[in-house]
């Protein structure tokens, strides 16, 4: 990962920190679908889990 390069003006994303997010998303998703899985249901399961393990008062927003 290319430490410290921020995006610093919208009209390059190109070897920065968000350009590698973008891509570490994009692949889970790609995985996901060749798998047929929900992942918005599997994220709510997820936090429920963590929220417990964790005892955290962090709660998604659902239903929008």
């Amino acid at each position: 990962m290319r430490k410290n390069l921020i995006l610093e003006n919208s009209y390059s994303i190109k070897e920065t920190i968000e350009e590698e997010i973008w891509d570490v998303i994009y692949y889970a998703l790609a995985i996901a679908n060749c798998y047929d899985i929900d992942v918005e249901s599997i994220i709510k399961m997820k936090e429920d889990i963590n929220r417990e393990k964790y005892n955290s008062k962090i709660i998604l927003e659902r239903n929008r």
